[in-house]
């Protein structure tokens, strides 16, 4: 029995210390980064509730090219953000989420996936700085009853102002890095 559990065990050990290491490498000096944020809104599509917002890194090429920002239900939808995006040409690649009611969730996990290309544009960061990506708001596509379903991506000024989302990152990037919250609050007086 003892044997059955070490294995268990060392199993779990090994799953969780891999996927720790998976993705970009954990930053300690902001310098040379910058912060990239964004919007969504999900509520015309399948999921109402994100778990994964995810950029892709187009240039420079990198082992590990996609980043996996923080998100948080805000203003009727979602604010992604990270604070540490060095130099290069990034844009969206993948959402995913569930249909859920309160608390009760469903099985299905709705993936809208923008591919290397798709329809959303790059947001090139050349210096440290902030960079807003946008506010985009997914719309489901009606298709034939055997088809799949499709989504279209639109760019909306109904969500947050930039404003907005700057003020509500703020108290997690002072928490981060003095630095990265002087770039924002230097962003919040320019706006």
């Amino acid at each position: 029995m003892n044997v059955i559990r070490s294995s268990i065990l060392l199993f779990v050990a090994s799953v969780l210390i891999g996927g720790c290491a998976a993705g970009p490498e954990r930053v300690t000096d902001f310098t040379d980064r910058s912060v990239v944020f964004g919007w969504i809104d999900i509520g015309d599509v399948d999921a109402n509730r994100l778990h994964k917002v995810q950029l892709y890194q187009m240039s420079p090429q990198s082992d590990t090219p996609y980043w996996n920002p923080k998100f948080i239900k805000f203003e009727g939808g979602y604010l992604y953000y990270a604070f540490s995006f060095p130099n290069g040409t990034y844009k969206l690649y993948e959402l995913s989420g569930q249909r859920c009611v309160m608390i009760l969730c469903g099985n299905n996990t709705f993936s809208y996936s923008f591919g290397r290309q798709g329809d959303t544009a790059a947001t090139q960061i050349d210096a440290p700085g902030v960079y807003y990506v946008g506010a985009i708001k997914l719309e489901e596509v009606k298709t034939g009853f055997f088809e799949a379903d499709k989504f279209d991506v639109q760019y909306t000024d109904k969500g947050p102002t930039e404003r907005q989302m700057l003020e509500e990152m703020i108290a997690d990037a002072g928490d981060v890095d003095p630095m990265v919250a002087e770039r924002i609050h230097a962003r919040l007086q320019r706006l």
